[in-house]
C-alpha cells in the first residue's frame, strides 16, 4: 500500500481506494434507521417478535447426539488455529464434506410458508403491505391515523358483498340492498359497508357505480314490460326486444363467466363495462315518448346509432345491430310495397277509402286549383308524416311510385308476369338491409345488376305455360310449408317412438337463444374479459350517415322502379289505347278537329238551321236543328233543345264525315265514344246564371261542357286537375269560336248586297275590317301558337316514348325512365303551358278581362248590325252607336296591346318557372320558352298601327 510521505513526490501515484480521513456521522441512524424496533421507530405500530411456537417444534430425531452436542458445547471452546486462507478460499479438502449429511438449523414454520414457500418473509416497509388486518386496525382507531374517515363503516365479509353487487347491478334485490317501489330505486341495508382491507370512500364510489347500473337495468327491464303490454306497434316491439335480448345477454355473461369476482377491482371494472352498454340503451329509451310513432322511434334509433359511429367498436356494432333490428318491419313494408317480398294480410285497395298500411293509405284528396275549384280524388296516398326524415326525397318518391304502378299491374292485368309472385322470386329479389361498409355495398350493386337482368329476361320469356315451371325460390316470408299430420294415421308402434323422442327431445338442456344472436356475440365478447384494451372506431373508412339510405335501399328500389314503370307504361299505351285518349282530348276538348269546330259552330250559331225550341202549334219539320244563338230572344235554351241540337256532334265528328250521303244513326248512343264523351252542363254559381241568361252576352255559353270520363287505368295519366284544366281551355275556346263566327256573320251584314242596310257609314265598315283582324289574329295565335306547338312537343315526346318501348334496348331508358307518373307530369306541364299562352293563369286575370271587354264591344257591335241589317234600327242612332263602339273598341285594344308589349320586355315572362314540372321534363317540352305573347302582338299590330304617338 502507498505510503503517504512527507516529501512531495510528483510522479508518486495515488491511492485511489484509501478511505477519507475525516469520519462522516452515520445515515443509518435516526429518522433514516432500517431497524423498526429502534427507539425512533417507536411512533410506529410495535408488531409481535417472531417467537417460534413450542406446539410447533421439531421433534428430537438422535437424543444422544443431542446430548453430546449440549455437552460439547458446554465445554470450553479450544483455540483451533485459523485455516489458511489464499484468494479468500479454504485451503483444507473441500470434498471430505460430501460424506456427511447437511445439518440445517429448525426454522420458524407457519402457513404462509406453505402457500409461498420460496418467498422470503421480511418486515413491510409500508402499512399496506402488513395485511388487511393491520389495515383495518388503522382505519377502524379513532384516532383516525390515516385520516380515511372509514372508523364509523361496518365490515362485511368480502365475497358475499361483491356478489352482493354483482346482484345489484343486475337489478337484483339481495341481503345488503333492496329495492323501493315508492323512489324506484334500490336502497342499501346499511348506510355505510366496506369490506376489509378497502376505505369505506372507495367503497362507497363502487357501490354507487352498481346502484346506477342497477336502476338503470330495472328502467330498461320496466321499459321492455310496458311495451309489450301497452304499446305493441311494430318498431316499438323490435325495440323492446333488442333491448331484453341485451339484458339477457348481460345477465347470462356475469352468471357463467364472473359468478365469483376474485376482488373488489374486477367488479369495479366489470360493471364499468356492463354500465357502458346499458347507458347506451338507457339514451336511446329516454327520447321515446308515448306519442311517438314507429318513423319516429326509427328516426330516433338512428340517430342514437349515428352518435355512436366513432365510439369503441363494440357500442358502435352494438348500435348498428339495434337499427337492423327496429327497422326491420319498416323495411318489409318497403319490400312489401315495391313487391320484392309477399304482401302479409289484405292488400290495400283504392275501394277501401279511409285504411292505412304504414306509409300508404286510401283516402280522397281535395285539390284546389288557382281559381278555388275543387276536385276530389281517391287514390293511394303517400303520408309523409310515416316517412323517416333521413330519407332523401328522390327516393321516397320513386319507392311510391313503383308501389302504385305495380298495384295497377296487379288490379288490371292479373295474368301479367309481374303481377305473378313466381316471376319475381325466381329472379331473387336481394333484401333490403342496412349496409355499412363498402364491401357489402359493392356486393349488393352486382346482385341488384343481376336481378335487373334476371327479371327483364323473365318479364320477356313469359307466357301461361313457362309461368308453371319457373323454380319457387325461398321467399324473403314464404308461404308455410305443408304441415304433416303427427298422431292420425300413424300405428301403435310409430306412435310410441314419436313419444320417445319427444321424451328425449324435452329431456334436452335448453339451448342459449342468444348463442346464435348477431347483438348476443357482441355482447358477450365485450363482456368476455374486460381488461381488453377498448379499440375506437374512429379510423375506419365506412360512408357518412348521410348516404347510408341511398346506398342501402336507392339501387334497388331505382331497378324495380325502371322496369314497372316501363311495364306499366307499355301496357297503358298496348292495352288502354292511352294515345288514343290523349288524342281525344286534343281534338274535342282543344278543338283540334275542324269537322267538330264546324258542325258544333252551326249548332249554335247558324240561324238559319230549324229551330230546336219548342213553340205551340208548330211541329219540327225533320231536318238538321240547332240552338241559333243569335237569331232568338229567349235564353238559354232547355234540355231537351240541347239534346236535338247537339245530337251525333260528336259521334259524327269522332267517326269522320258521312260517305256517299247515307246519314247514320243519330241518337248519339249508337256508337260510345271514349271515356264516354257527351256535353253536359257545367255548375255555376248564381252571379255566373245571371250572365249566361243574356243571348247577347259573351258568358252566354259557358253553361255548356264536355263530359269525359277516363277508364280507370287511365286515371293515373289524366287526373280530375287535369280535366279542369282541358275544361277551363273549352271554355275560352268557345267564346273564340262563337267571336269567329259573329265576325264573319258582321262582315256578311255590313258589305253584303241583300243586306237590308244600305247607306252604311265609314265608321261601321272600319270597325267591321278591324274586329275582323283582330279575331282573326286571337284566334291563329290560340290555336296555331297557344295549343299546337306545346302539343306538338308532347306528340314528340309521346312518339319517343312508344319507340323506347317497342324497342328490346332496355339502354334507351337508362339515363331516366319514363314512367306513369313522370308523363302525367309532362302531360299536365303542356297544359299549363297552354294556359300561359291563352292568358288562363290566375296572375293572368287582368290581361283576359282585358280581352272579354273587347270581345264585349264586337258583340254589342254585331247586336246593332243585325238590327240595322234587319231595318229595326234607325239612321241617326246608328250614327252614334257606331262611332262610340268603334272608340271604346280602338280605346280597348291600345290598352291590350300596351299591356302585351309590356309583358315583351319582361324577359323572364314564360319562363320555366311558371310552368310545373322538373328540369329535365322543361328540357324536353321547350316549346313556348320564348315569350308567346310577342307573336301575338306581331299577328295583331306588326305595323303599330293601334300605338299611341
Amino acid at each position: 500500500m502507498f505510503v503517504q510521505d512527507e516529501t512531495a513526490d510528483v510522479f508518486a501515484i495515488p491511492d485511489f481506494w484509501e478511505p477519507p480521513q475525516w469520519e462522516l456521522p452515520k445515515d443509518d441512524n435516526g429518522f433514516f434507521a432500517l431497524e423498526l424496533n429502534e427507539t425512533e421507530a417507536s411512533l410506529l405500530w410495535k408488531l409481535p417478535e417472531d417467537q417460534p411456537n413450542q406446539l410447533f417444534a421439531l421433534p428430537t430425531i438422535d437424543p444422544d447426539a443431542e446430548r453430546a452436542d449440549s455437552s460439547a458445547a458446554d465445554a470450553p471452546e479450544e483455540e483451533q488455529e485459523e485455516p489458511l486462507l489464499e484468494n479468500g478460499f479454504d485451503l483444507r479438502d473441500l470434498w471430505m464434506a460430501l460424506d456427511k449429511p447437511t445439518l440445517r438449523p429448525p426454522e420458524y414454520k407457519t402457513w404462509n410458508h406453505f402457500e409461498a414457500p420460496n418467498s422470503s418473509w421480511t418486515k413491510p416497509f409500508f402499512i399496506t403491505e402488513a395485511g388487511p388486518g393491520a389495515t383495518d386496525a388503522l382505519m377502524g382507531s379513532d384516532q383516525n391515523p390515516l385520516r380515511l374517515e372509514s372508523s364509523d363503516f361496518s365490515v362485511v365479509e368480502a365475497r358475499p358483498y361483491c356478489n352482493a353487487l354483482l346482484s345489484l347491478a343486475l337489478g337484483r334485490e339481495s341481503v345488503f340492498f333492496s329495492w323501493e317501489e315508492e323512489t324506484t330505486t334500490f336502497k342499501p341495508a346499511l348506510p355505510k359497508i366496506r369490506i376489509s382491507g378497502y376505505s369505506g370512500k372507495t367503497i362507497q364510489e363502487v357501490q354507487k357505480a352498481c346502484l346506477r347500473c342497477g336502476n338503470t337495468y330495472r328502467r330498461l327491464r320496466q321499459f321492455v314490460e310496458t311495451t309489450y303490454k301497452k304499446h305493441p306497434t311494430p318498431c316499438r316491439v323490435a325495440l323492446a326486444s333488442s333491448v331484453d335480448k341485451a339484458l339477457l345477454v348481460i345477465q347470462s355473461s356475469i352468471a357463467l363467466h364472473h359468478q365469483s369476482p376474485r376482488s373488489i377491482l374486477q367488479v369495479q371494472s366489470l360493471i364499468g363495462q356492463t354500465y357502458t352498454i346499458l347507458k347506451q340503451f338507457d339514451s336511446l329509451v329516454a327520447k321515446i315518448r308515448r306519442g311517438h310513432l314507429d318513423e319516429d322511434v326509427f328516426v330516433i334509433v338512428y340517430q342514437q346509432a349515428q352518435s355512436a359511429e366513432y365510439a369503441e367498436i363494440h357500442l358502435r356494432d352494438m348500435m348498428r345491430e339495434v337499427l337492423r333490428r327496429v327497422s326491420r318491419p319498416w323495411i318489409e313494408l318497403v319490400e312489401e310495397w315495391i313487391g320484392t317480398r309477399r304482401e302479409v294480410g289484405v292488400p290495400l285497395g283504392k275501394h277501401e277509402v279511409g285504411r292505412q298500411k304504414g306509409f300508404i293509405k286510401v283516402e280522397s284528396e281535395t285539390y284546389i286549383d288557382d281559381f278555388g275549384d275543387e276536385v276530389d280524388e281517391v287514390d293511394y296516398r303517400l303520408d309523409t308524416e310515416r316517412i323517416p326524415s333521413f330519407m332523401p326525397d328522390d327516393i321516397v318518391k320513386s319507392l311510391f311510385e313503383v308501389g302504385r304502378n305495380l298495384r295497377f299491374i296487379r288490379t288490371t292485368h292479373p295474368s301479367h308476369p309481374l303481377a305473378q309472385s313466381r316471376t319475381v322470386s325466381s329472379s331473387r329479389p336481394p333484401t333490403l338491409e342496412w349496409l355499412f361498409d363498402w364491401d357489402a355495398i359493392v356486393l349488393l350493386e352486382s346482385k341488384v345488376h343481376s336481378y335487373e337482368h334476371e327479371l327483364r329476361d323473365a318479364i320477356q320469356q313469359h307466357s301461361p305455360e313457362t309461368l308453371t315451371n319457373l323454380e319457387m325460390p325461398r321467399w324473403p316470408m314464404g308461404d308455410a310449408a305443408g304441415y304433416q299430420l303427427q298422431f292420425f294415421g300413424l300405428d301403435e308402434i310409430q306412435l310410441q317412438n314419436r313419444l320417445e323422442a319427444s321424451i328425449q327431445d324435452f329431456a334436452q338442456p335448453m339451448g342459449d337463444s342468444t348463442a346464435e344472436d348477431p347483438l348476443g356475440i357482441i355482447i358477450r365478447e365485450r363482456l368476455a374479459d374486460v381488461r381488453t384494451e377498448v379499440g375506437n372506431a374512429g379510423t375506419d373508412f365506412t360512408p357518412h350517415w348521410s348516404l347510408l339510405p341511398v346506398l342501402s335501399f336507392g339501387s334497388i328500389i331505382s331497378v324495380q322502379s325502371k322496369v314497372v314503370g316501363r311495364e306499366s307504361l307499355k301496357l297503358l299505351f298496348t292495352s288502354h289505347d292511352l294515345r288514343q285518349h290523349l288524342s281525344l282530348q286534343k281534338e274535342f276538348q282543344l278543338l283540334g278537329n275542324g269537322f267538330f269546330c264546324s258542325r258544333l259552330s252551326h249548332a249554335l250559331f247558324d240561324p238559319d238551321l230549324e229551330t230546336a225550341e219548342r213553340q205551340a202549334g208548330v211541329a219540327h219539320q225533320g231536318g238538321v236543328m240547332g240552338l241559333r244563338l243569335s237569331g232568338r230572344d229567349t235564353w238559354p235554351p232547355a234540355s231537351s233543345e240541347l239534346r236535338l241540337a247537339l245530337m251525333g256532334v260528336l259521334t259524327e265528328s269522332y267517326e269522320g264525315p258521312v260517305k256517299g250521303g247515307s246519314s247514320q244513326s243519330r241518337d248519339g248512343e249508337a256508337h260510345e265514344l271514349p271515356g264516354d264523351l257527351s256535353f253536359g252542363v257545367r255548375s255555376l254559381s248564381n252571379e255566373e246564371i245571371d250572365k249566361c241568361m243574356d243571348p247577347d252576352g259573351l258568358e252566354a255559353l259557358d253553361f255548356l261542357r264536355l263530359s269525359y270520363k277516363p277508364p280507370q287505368a287511365l286515371g293515373s295519366i289524366i287526373t280530375p286537375i287535369i280535366l279542369v284544366q282541358y275544361d277551363r281551355i273549352f271554355k275560352l275556346l268557345l267564346r273564340v269560336l262563337r267571336m269567329q263566327y259573329t265576325v264573319n256573320r258582321l262582315f256578311r251584314d255590313v258589305t253584303a248586297r241583300e243586306s237590308g242596310w244600305h247607306d252604311v257609314e265609314g265608321v261601321s265598315v272600319r270597325f267591321c275590317y278591324e274586329a275582323r283582324h283582330f279575331v282573326a289574329g286571337i284566334s291563329s295565335y290560340i290555336f296555331d301558337i297557344g295549343i299546337e306547338m306545346p302539343w306538338r312537343a308532347f306528340g314528340s315526346l309521346l312518339d319517343k316514348v312508344e319507340a323506347d318501348l317497342k324497342s328490346d334496348e332496355v339502354t334507351t331508358l337508362s339515363g331516366s325512365a319514363i314512367s306513369p307518373d313522370r308523363l302525367r307530369e309532362q302531360h299536365s306541364q303542356v297544359l299549363d303551358r297552354i294556359m300561359l299562352a291563352l292568358l288562363l293563369r290566375k296572375r293572368q286575370q287582368p290581361i283576359l278581362k282585358l280581352l272579354d271587354d273587347i270581345f264585349r264591344v264586337i258583340l254589342k257591335f254585331a247586336k246593332f248590325a243585325r238590327l240595322r241589317a234587319d231595318r229595326r234600327s234607325s239612321r241617326s242612332q246608328g250614327d252614334a252607336t257606331a262611332k262610340s263602339l268603334y272608340k271604346t273598341f280602338r280605346r280597348n285594344v291600345e290598352v291590350f296591346l300596351t299591356v302585351c308589349k309590356g309583358l315583351i320586355e319582361k324577359g323572364d315572362y314564360g319562363g320555366k318557372k311558371d310552368v310545373a314540372g322538373d328540369k329535365e321534363g322543361s328540357e324536353r317540352i321547350d316549346a313556348l320558352d320564348n315569350n308567346p305573347i310577342a307573336q301575338l302582338v306581331l299577328k295583331l299590330d306588326m305595323f303599330s298601327y293601334y300605338s299611341k304617338a
